[in-house]
């Protein structure tokens, strides 16, 4: 109670130590496990003394309990050398739980782009192969809006592996640039650590030099103790500054610039490959909607007969329901806008004729939307399945509503492990 609010904000701030919650909690409940069973705070032993008879001597229970404390110990060291240890299990429970987090989830990118790396290292002449039969089927079924999307999305999926190559390019170029920059980092972030310190001390000592003399709330005497004071930590800043390297400006320049290409091939890598799959699935489950399209056939004819027979209002309570029906189905926004245009024509300055018009055309949209979908739904939706299929778990992997369970469980795994983000600051 005294020692966790203190030390876990430290440990879980500090980028070089990069620690979770989960494993700093195990790590501090293996600690107080192991101090209930050694001298002096040994409350498990007094606990044990209270209730053994007088022959039992103390010493012999410290002698007993050695063994255990020994298990302890180990448990501990094998838990602090593999954190993975500790975090797999609830980041296993969490990805495969009803409440686990989408995978657009920014914790989870890395991982998943790790997944994907292997998949396309793996896979990658099948799904090039599925790109390229996608780019060659015949989208004359489809309106010019729909097979403009779906080109579009089949051109973004052709570029998701040559971008998973430039993010694997960028790791390796940090990964040979660290080793030497590293121990700079540390060297200058611990003299700057340093600095901010001296500097912080100088902002009080001047706040003391000002408020100091005969109308002050500090004596003379201390206002010059803290202007010789602020004169030695000025030296001793100057002495901090010149132990940074002169090749570190260039150095964290340099390194940054990776860090930034990396970043920037990551993003541009997610952007693409949701391109890539959300046109596709917004295109399937456009042909798919053929048959709740039928169903709306009676409901438009049930408008017709009522702007015929019945009085304005009750139209307007018969189509609303209508336009909302016709807002949930994929692709039907045309319709949608067409029984829409009949209803104003029916508000305020009532003109039927307007209105009878709109209902045709929505009629005449809805006949025309069936049939091609109809259509394409014989000739074109089996290819576009298998297409997504093969697509699925690599370039649509970021459009799924929740990881899938190869992937929750390679992504559990994977971020199991702490990263070292020091580099980063």
């Amino acid at each position: 109670m005294v020692v966790v609010p203190i030390v876990a904000p430290i440990l879980l701030a500090d980028p070089s130590a990069n620690v979770t919650a989960v494993w700093l909690g195990v790590m501090i409940g293996l600690n107080i496990q192991t101090s209930f069973l050694t001298p002096p705070f040994g409350f498990a032993l007094f606990y044990l003394r209270g209730v053994a008879p007088a022959s039992v001597k103390t010493i012999s229970m410290y002698k007993g309990v050695v063994a255990f404390i020994a298990l302890q110990l180990l448990a501990l060291a094998i838990v602090g050398l593999n954190p993975a240890l500790v975090n797999y299990l609830p980041s296993r429970v969490s990805l495969l739980s009803e409440t686990a987090p989408p995978p657009k989830n920014p914790r989870l990118q890395v991982c998943m782009e790790e997944y994907a790396a292997e998949q396309y290292a793996d896979n990658g002449s099948t799904i090039t192969a599925a790109i390229e039969r996608a780019a060659a089927l015949d989208t004359s079924s489809l309106p010019r809006d729909l097979a403009g999307k779906l080109s579009g999305s089949i051109e973004q999926a052709a570029k998701s592996k040559p971008l998973m190559d430039d993010i694997i390019a960028s790791e390796k170029a940090i990964e040979d640039a660290t080793p030497g920059y590293k121990p700079l980092h540390r060297q200058v972030r611990a003299v700057e650590r340093d600095i901010r310190r001296i500097d912080t001390r100088i902002e009080d000592l001047e706040l003391i030099i000002q408020r100091s003399g005969p109308n002050g709330i500090y004596s003379e005497a201390r206002g010059e103790r803290a202007k010789q004071q602020v004169e030695e930590l000025k030296k001793e800043r100057e002495a901090l500054s010149s132990e940074i390297p002169a090749s570190w400006d260039e150095a964290h320049k340099a390194f940054g610039v990776l860090q930034k290409a990396d970043q920037k091939a990551r993003l541009t890598y997610r952007r693409t490959i949701d391109q890539a799959y959300e046109p596709l699935l917004e295109v399937m489950a456009t042909i798919r909607a053929a048959e709740p399209l039928k169903a709306m056939e009676g409901e438009l004819d049930a408008l017709v007969a009522s702007l015929q027979s019945d009085a304005p209002d009750v139209f307007l309570e018969k189509i609303d329901p209508v336009r909302s029906a016709f807002g949930d189905i994929a692709g039907a926004s045309d319709i949608r806008s067409a029984v829409n245009d009949a209803r104003k024509a029916m508000r305020g300055n009532v003109n039927k004729a307007e209105a009878a018009t709109a209902l045709d055309e929505a009629k005449r949209l809805l006949a025309e939307g069936i049939a091609w979908r109809e259509k394409a739904a014989a000739e074109l939706l089996p290819e576009l399945e298998t297409y997504e299929a093969a697509i699925r778990n690599t370039i649509g992997l970021r459009g799924q509503p929740v990881l899938p369970r190869e992937q929750a469980l390679y992504v559990a795994a994977c971020s199991s492990h702490h990263r070292d983000v020091s580099l980063s600051f």
